[in-house]
């Protein structure tokens, strides 16, 4: 097999997942939106969104953790926040 031959594979490879990867957060996306423009004051906003943020950054640095954990962690949070807390089937919808 040439080099060319394996990257070419690797290519379509990456493709596909990121294709699947994509399909799979617009479905979520679709499913759940406007969490931080609540039209309850009492929710979340973006600042506070944004707080979070700032001391999970302050947490991984001073820890000495890569920063990708901030963005895993914080999809999971809006992923979880984003679901309607009067539904306990609206996770199974999506």
């Amino acid at each position: 097999m040439k080099p060319t031959e394996n990257l070419s594979r690797n290519t379509e490879a990456v493709s596909d997942s990121l294709t699947v990867m994509m399909k799979r957060e617009f479905t979520f996306s679709s499913c759940y939106e406007g969490y931080l423009n609540p039209s309850d004051p009492t929710m979340i906003t973006a600042d506070d969104r944004k707080k979070l943020v700032n001391w999970c950054y302050g947490v991984v640095d001073h820890c000495q953790y890569s920063r990708e954990t901030v963005a895993s962690a914080m999809e999971m949070v809006d992923r979880f926040l984003a679901i309607p807390s009067n539904s306990a089937d609206a996770a199974q919808v999506c």
